[in-house]
């Protein structure tokens, strides 16, 4: 009993210790970010690139930086990728899109960089843009041949119906990127960059938009705040029940063993959006190399075993399988060469 007493003390000092202003600052500008993305950003744009048609260069460079457009966690992202699958996309792009979209979605990418470091924060970036292209080249060569698909270019050729012209709609949205960099630390900028947001809302928006926005907002919050405080709670037991030699043991050399097998325990974990992040720095407290936690963070988001069970129905579990591991094994690389020449 008095262990168990001690474990739930342990994970709610760690929310405690963990939701200080700065974070629920970038927190909440992070949702605010994300709402207008998903509220503004026409998903038909971005889509009609992975058309059977349509040009494959262009094809992988937008399915590789999706994330950072079309959604915010993988729950989206699987219905998305089994659409666009079906309905004509080369497997190359589909896949690389359903790595993607997940491993580099604003809200994960902007924590990272606040409570990891901006060094496993820009790894992270850049880490699952080139493994998303490799993964994807390494699919389509492999499985190429066998493609037997409905070519429908129906779903692919949606436009934006906004009034707002392209150069309005990147201002705005490097307008609330800018307060999300910004953010409390410099609250002078800061004040000038909402002021500036409030003159474009204005100028550039309706009222029933704003309204939308903030529902939008507000709808991601519920969701997704609920399972960050879980994974910070999550975090604060394994830190009471996990001692901190097996960590070191296991993960706190910057090997390829180490770290393969973060990328083999991420994979097969289920890291709601943002609950990844928490659960890292919990063990790099516990004396977790760099490396290993960059290839969790890495694999982690884009599979889980719900995650391989919705992809094998799509793709059939050979194709599955192949996937699967060249997750684990190009993550276990990258954050292997992260740990020894970036940190």
């Amino acid at each position: 009993m008095e262990l168990f007493l001690e474990t739930i003390k342990s994970g709610f000092e760690a929310v405690g210790d963990y939701v200080t202003l700065r974070r629920l600052m970038s927190l909440t500008i992070a949702f605010f970010l994300s709402g207008a993305i998903a509220q503004f950003m026409s998903q038909g744009a971005v889509l009609k690139y992975f058309g059977p048609k349509a040009d494959k260069r262009v094809a992988y460079l937008i399915a590789s930086l999706s994330g950072a457009i079309l959604t915010v966690c993988s729950c989206s992202v699987l219905p998305m990728f089994a659409s666009i699958r079906q309905k004509g996309a080369g497997i190359g792009p589909a896949i690389t899109f359903l790595f993607s979209g997940p491993a580099i979605n604003v809200l994960a990418i902007s924590m990272t960089f606040t409570a990891l470091g901006y060094d496993i924060g820009l790894v992270r970036v850049i880490g699952a843009v080139i493994i998303s292209l490799v993964i994807g080249l390494i699919m389509f060569l492999i499985y190429n041949k066998s493609e037997v698909v409905d070519e429908s270019e129906e779903m692919f050729s949606v436009e934006d119906d906004s009034d707002r012209t392209m150069l309005q709609n990147m201002m705005f949205f490097a307008n609330l990127l800018a307060i999300l960099i910004s953010g409390v630390r410099n609250p002078i900028p800061t004040l000038l960059l909402v002021a500036l947001l409030f003159l474009q809302l204005k100028k550039n928006f309706t009222l029933e938009e704003v309204k939308d926005w903030a529902a939008e907002t507000g709808d991601l919050a519920k969701k997704i705040a609920p399972l960050f405080l879980v994974g910070i709670f999550a975090a604060g037991v394994i830190q009471a029940l996990l001692p901190h030699e097996v960590v070191a043991q296991f993960v706190g050399e910057n090997t390829y063993a180490a770290n393969l097998l973060a990328s083999v325990f991420a994979a097969f974990m289920y890291f709601s959006t943002l609950t990844e992040i928490p659960i890292v720095e919990a063990f790099m407290e516990m004396n977790m190399a760099k490396g290993p936690a960059t290839a969790l963070l890495l694999a982690g988001p884009s599979l889980s075993l719900p995650n391989m069970i919705v992809i094998s129905r799509v793709l059939g579990k050979k194709k599955t399988a192949t996937y699967i591991v060249l997750v684990m094994f190009i993550s276990a690389a990258v954050g292997l060469v992260a740990g020894n020449i970036f940190y």
